[in-house]
């Protein structure tokens, strides 16, 4: 199984972010199949049996797969279905949802938290779907408008009719997402953004913070977004430093003040938000800044692993200059190491009786997860973020560094980050495992390989 096309080894680092960054995308195919998917999900939501389909206006794709940042390893798929005649929080629509969905042997693991409906289409997407207010009225399209702007307009003005904006801004959020769509489709046309923010997002991927955080990728985006601006208007184009700018932004949520003009004037933000730390504004609502509450606690414990990562990158930027190996895998080592995870524990045991093997591949896409006991969601998330994105990096690691069997390299970081000096079977047990977690790459010779991961719980 040897690799006799010997991969040379790297010493510059910005080339090897940004080759390791840009080779994150998802492949034309696997967009395509993207695509498939949503027409599937929308005939299902239009279906007869489904009693809410004649609300339903429209169904937009948003998020990762509408920006075009998405991770191959791991893509997923945002959905906002904008409602006739239905307003927050939507709960008779969500629960109606929920059943439905659960309904088609085609979606399993749904799970509603606030106003977002979670689930896995087709083995592997996972999907979050979330209700809107339609607020375009047909004679708003009249006058050469596209939906988007109309409903920008009007979401904007309910905000602000209302008797609380601040409150009502947040709640609005979700309703203007076409128009954050276009905000980062236009900041990428300038500033070739994708590349940092598929970085910011895998990083995001290495740590684990506890809980469910909402926007979680777009705040990785916009910070992103906001580093490269800096850098570039100095006249640099470089993902080493967009990327040090980043971590170094992330690490300071006390100093962190990000807000953009292209949708409202500064004016319109009124001082309470605009001097609340972290703040991130929402570039489409000058009322909701996306680091308040929950999320706020959530920025504070990423600077902690940011700061981590900002000493790694001294490290191997240390060991380029020394004329070293670029070593991603310290680099992108996930935080914490797997033992210290914060697996909610109540009623059962830490994973255990764990097998991992490599296999050629049979023509899987994406990562697959198979549970034949019920997993907390937040359990299984983790786990998926952290063997998902410890695979990805030891198989570049591996060609970066000239490994002559990348297979045998990508088993052994994985066994060894698992459970470190640990026996491993010599027999699959993968089909009487609770969870099983099959991951796709491809070898130095560029030959389909598969990485399974069982365990019980």
């Amino acid at each position: 199984m040897g690799n006799t096309n010997q991969t040379p080894m790297s010493t510059d680092l910005c080339s090897a972010l940004k080759e390791f960054a840009d080779n994150l995308a998802p492949s034309k195919n696997l967009v395509t199949e993207m695509g498939r998917i949503i027409d599937r999900l929308g005939r299902h939501l239009h279906s007869t049996t489904f009693k809410w389909r004649r609300c339903i206006n429209r169904i937009v794709p948003l998020g990762s797969y509408a920006k075009k940042s998405s991770l191959r390893f791991m893509m997923d798929l945002d959905l906002v279905v904008y409602l006739n005649d239905c307003e927050y929080p939507f709960n008779a629509f969500l629960k109606d949802l929920k059943e439905h969905i659960e309904h088609s042997d085609s979606y399993t693991n749904c799970t509603l938290n606030g106003t977002c409906l979670f689930f896995v289409a087709e083995g592997t997407l996972h999907v979050d779907l979330l209700p809107a207010t339609n607020r375009v009225p047909r004679s708003g399209l009249s006058q050469g408008r596209s939906a988007q702007e109309v409903q920008r307009e009007m979401t904007l003005a309910y905000i602000l009719d209302s008797s609380n904006p601040f409150d009502e801004g947040y709640k609005q959020s979700t309703g203007l997402s076409e128009t954050a769509v276009e905000f980062v489709k236009r900041k990428n046309e300038v500033f070739h953004c994708s590349t940092l923010a598929r970085l910011a997002k895998f990083w995001s991927k290495t740590v684990c913070v506890e809980g469910f955080h909402s926007g979680r990728s777009s705040i990785m985006e916009y910070i992103a977004i906001r580093s490269t601006e800096i850098e570039q208007n100095t006249g640099r184009e470089n993902t080493l430093k967009a990327f040090r700018r980043f971590l170094t932004i992330v690490s300071n949520p006390e100093e962190m003040a990000i807000y953009w003009t292209d949708n409202y004037d500064k004016a319109d933000i009124i001082s309470t938000i605009k001097n609340s730390r972290p703040l991130l504004l929402d570039p489409t609502n000058p009322y909701n800044n996306i680091l308040r509450g929950k999320n706020k606690s959530f920025m504070m414990e990423m600077a902690k692993f940011a700061r981590v990562s900002m000493d790694r990158l001294g490290e191997a930027e240390y060991r380029a200059l020394r004329g070293e190996p670029v070593d991603l895998l310290s680099l992108f080592k996930p935080q914490p190491v797997w033992a210290q995870l914060p697996f909610i524990l109540e009623r059962r045991s830490q994973p255990k009786n764990f097998y991992v093997s490599v296999r050629d591949g049979g023509g899987l896409k994406m990562p697959k997860t198979v549970t034949k006991k019920k997993m907390e969601e937040s359990d299984r998330e983790i786990i998926e973020n952290f063997l998902f994105s410890f695979c990805e990096v030891s198989v570049v690691d591996a060609k970066l560094t000239g490994s002559q069997d990348v297979s045998e390299k990508v088993l052994g970081d994985v066994r060894r980050m698992i459970t470190p000096g640990a026996q491993w079977s010599l027999w699959s047990l993968i089909l009487t495992s609770d969870v099983n977690f099959e991951i796709p790459f491809t070898d130095g010779n560029n030959t389909s390989k598969v990485l399974y991961v069982s365990f019980d719980m």
